[in-house]
């Protein structure tokens, strides 16, 4: 009988496609690592909350046991080589657990460990983390256990991703070192809040499969490039249903020399929530004087620095056509000259600067224009939508 994966001669073949994911593999698998992050004093099964089949199975391959009632394995994940220091890149959820508050110091009794496929694992340190975007460098106490054969992996241009093109993912899901899968890029800009800061990023969904231990791990290219970082999964059962997400690799270049400076980057905020009035009828605009473009404050944190501005929120609601809309707050016009038509706009004003940067709002104040500056902080809780 024939076979479907044989030539008329016998021998088997590979595609095109298929040996070129083959090259990419074998060119930088060395070049992603597993991480271990362990805390001692404790006892938690970083496998806990899988079902009790997928334990079993784990088992057959050394995984799925209880970690040892000396330490805690906190969180285990995925990172790769991004330069020729051999600095690593990952998730700050994945070394969240080990650091010492809002720092890059481990804290007592914590190690992250980097181990590379075939090789023993060595102590790391983090060397800079930006909390907003989920993001965090690793570097290897000792530089001389950094493998010759662990190269850099370019960082692609994220602007020009395409929905369809090919999309490779190399990790540690369930602690299971150096697997591949591929998919296809399913959707760019897709925007939603970042489960560990709240704060909104234009994710790029993918269906190569992503499961537990995959954070921090390469999202390739058919080029070989990394187009993202994996950082989430919808997974209402715990394991991958065929929605993956990642960090823009744009994103990360924008950050990387930050978190190469070894800062901690928190995220600095106004501590408002809008409403944008394209969100109003056009006839409520009309009857309440309001502009076209702009954003309706909502609601301003108690003590933010949107409150020491002066800024005020909304006084009631307004029912319209079976929604309750805020009304009676400062519209915002302009920050620092951009016109505000939208939340998107005023998000990515207030993300690209520091605690302590000053954002010039052009607001509607009961009717009349006013300036007003704003001084960023770094808040611990926001209002929802909050910027």
């Amino acid at each position: 009988m024939n076979s479907a994966a044989a030539t008329n001669n016998g021998d088997s073949k590979l595609q095109p496609g298929e040996q070129n994911t083959v090259n990419i593999v074998q060119k930088y698998k060395s070049s992603v690592v597993a991480i271990r992050v362990t805390v001692h004093g404790k006892q938690v099964n970083p496998m806990q909350n899988l079902p009790p089949e997928m334990r079993h199975f784990l088992k057959q391959f050394g995984q799925g046991q209880l970690p040892s009632h000396k330490e805690t394995e906190r969180a285990a994940g995925s990172g790769f080589v991004v330069d020729q220091k051999g600095q690593i890149l990952t998730n700050y959820h994945v070394v969240a657990a080990a650091l010492h508050g809002m720092s890059t110091k481990l804290a007592d009794g914590a190690s992250v460990t980097i181990k590379f496929p075939g090789k023993n694992s060595g102590p790391a340190k983090v060397v800079g983390v930006d909390q907003s975007h989920d993001l965090a460098l690793l570097q290897l106490k000792n530089p001389d256990q950094l493998p010759s054969d662990a190269k850099p992996i370019p960082l692609a241009d994220s602007d020009n991703i395409k929905v369809g093109e090919t999309a490779i993912a190399i990790g540690n899901p369930f602690l299971l070192q150096s697997t591949v899968t591929q998919g296809i890029v399913s959707a760019v800009n897709r925007k939603q809040a970042a489960a560990v800061s709240g704060i909104p990023i234009e994710y790029i969904q993918t269906d190569a499969a992503i499961n537990p231990g995959n954070s921090g791990g390469p999202l390739l290219n058919s080029q070989g490039q990394v187009i993202g970082i994996n950082d989430e999964i919808l997974a209402p059962h715990g394991t991958f249903i065929g929605v993956g997400f990642a960090i823009p690799s744009n994103l990360v270049k924008q950050n990387l020399s930050a978190l190469k400076a070894g800062k901690f980057i928190k995220k600095a905020m106004m501590g408002v929530a809008i409403i944008p009035l394209d969100k109003y009828p056009k006839d409520a605009r009309q009857q309440l004087n309001l502009p076209d473009h702009g954003a309706m404050v909502a609601k301003v944190k108690p003590g933010s620095p949107a409150d020491k501005a002066g800024l005020q929120g909304a006084q009631y609601t307004m029912n319209v056509a079976g929604h309750k809309l805020p009304v009676g707050g400062d519209i915002i016009i302009k920050a620092n000259g951009h016109t505000i038509d939208n939340a998107q706009t005023l998000q990515k004003i207030v993300l690209s600067k520091s605690a302590g940067a000053h954002i010039k709002l052009v607001i509607l104040h009961h009717g009349k224009k006013k300036t007003v500056t704003v001084t960023l902080a770094v808040l611990k809780s926001n209002p929802q939508q909050s910027q």
